[in-house]
């Protein structure tokens, strides 16, 4: 009951736009921020399913040197060139692929960040 009460109210400083003050008034003792609620290392893979390229657009990160490993669903590696056509933003050619499920790993040794992303090629 006391963690269902903590995340009701914590959703309605949220999401209501009342300040801290308010948390105080009514008990909570909240050491919440704008800032706690932030979203990093937003990932957008489009289009989903690819047919020739698949687009990987970074936002909202301090990743410096993104890597970039792409595996069949069984496992096996495929060797990838991903291009940079944007800031944070790059294109890897998947027009040879057989039709299938695949996943693209992407990572970064200074942030410590890791994430497997799944699409399909038709």
């Amino acid at each position: 009951m006391k963690y269902t009460k903590l995340i009701i109210l914590t959703f309605i400083l949220a999401f209501a736009g009342l300040n801290q003050g308010f948390a105080q008034d009514i008990g909570l003792e909240s050491r919440l921020s704008n800032s706690s609620l932030v979203v990093e290392n937003k990932i957008d893979v489009y289009p989903n399913p690819a047919v020739e390229f698949l687009i990987v657009q970074i936002s909202n990160s301090e990743m410096e040197n993104v890597e970039f490993e792409m595996y069949s669903l069984i496992g096996n590696k495929i060797v990838i060139k991903p291009e940079q056509v944007g800031t944070d933003k790059y294109r890897i050619s998947v027009k040879d692929f057989s039709s299938g499920y695949y996943f693209l790993v992407l990572k970064d040794e200074k942030t410590r960040f890791e994430k497997a992303l799944k699409f399909l090629k038709n």
